[in-house]
């Protein structure tokens, strides 16, 4: 399954959702023509990691329940954390996700950052340069994995000696989506290896074409056409067909969050409001090189909105 030229997706909270939840609301974005579903990789509330309530399922088991109710959207997580399970099993689950799919499965990567989550589960935080470490060892040894039955690889942390994955993946590979905007290594791990870099969150111009600079160099580092390789973000827009309903809207949810509003307001970045102002933040965005948007929607009445008087018109 090639990819678009331009990807639009949805990118689902899981807290405190339970499976048919998430899946009625998989399959509505699937029938409103969105390319990708994807959902974050953790085991605790990412805010609230103590609280007694709202806490997600399991990334990569509930990825094959959606990857069995599906049969079009492709899926993946955004993005999963290598420290979280030793990479060779990741490669196998990841396998078993696109097989489960017929070869829908996106495999976002990336180093992890929740220190409760990690200290909780895996009983240690690493230090950046371990993760950055682990991250690539990651990558290495699940991209061998994906187009070979036998596996070997020595690195820093990862030994690997003929590990076997059959059967292989439906696609050949699946694509590889490194997630973080680390401009120093995060970057020159996704200039060597992704087909997908996802680097940013409501991004101003100038933070997107600073990120876009560091990995335009990476790629010239290590001989990459940084053409090859997809551009993606992530926006969480506030729709509504009158700004009244827009600003409505956004001082609404600015007081469920308990947050000032001026705050708040500055967290949304340029993809929010009317239809029309969505479209024009949204191409500036294409005309820069991103190819691959992750909408943050959570419910099937604002997907419909952003289905129909966006994403079909950018297309």
């Amino acid at each position: 399954m090639p990819l678009k030229n331009v990807i639009f997706g949805v990118m689902a909270s899981v807290e405190g959702r339970d499976f048919e939840e998430l899946k009625n609301f998989c399959l509505g974005v699937e029938g409103l023509g969105f390319d990708l579903f994807t959902i974050p990789d953790h085991f605790m509330n990412m805010a609230r990691p103590d609280g007694p309530d709202k806490h997600p399922l399991e990334c990569w088991t509930t990825l094959a329940g959606l990857a069995a109710a599906t049969s079009k959207i492709r899926l993946g997580p955004l993005v999963s954390c290598y420290g979280y399970r030793r990479p060779t099993v990741l490669a196998k689950m990841a396998t078993t996700v696109d097989i489960i799919s017929n070869g829908r499965l996106i495999f976002g990567i990336g180093a992890g950052w929740h220190q409760k989550e990690f200290e909780g589960f895996m009983g240690r935080f690493p230090s950046v340069g371990k993760r950055m470490t682990g991250l690539e060892e990651t990558i290495q040894i699940c991209s061998s994995m994906f187009k070979n039955e036998r596996t070997s690889f020595k690195g820093k942390m990862y030994h690997v000696e003929n590990v076997l994955n059959s059967p292989l993946p439906v696609q050949k590979p699946p694509p590889i989506m490194v997630g973080g905007g680390g401009e120093k290594k995060t970057l020159r791990i996704a200039a060597k290896y992704a087909d997908i870099s996802h680097f940013a969150f409501n991004p101003s111009e100038d933070f997107l074409d600073r990120k876009l600079s560091a990995l335009k160099g990476h790629c010239r580092d290590v001989k990459r056409d940084f053409d090859e390789i997809k551009k993606g973000i992530s926006v969480f827009p506030i729709l509504g067909f009158t700004e009244k309903e827009v600003e409505e809207k956004i001082r609404n949810r600015a007081q469920r969050r308990g947050m000032p509003l001026d705050e708040y307001r500055k967290r949304l970045g340029p993809v929010s409001g009317t239809p029309d102002r969505c479209i024009q933040a949204m191409k500036r965005y294409i005309d820069k090189g991103v190819s691959l948007f992750a909408v943050g929607l959570q419910d099937l009445e604002s997907a419909k909105l952003f289905a129909e008087e966006i994403m079909r018109k950018l297309r």
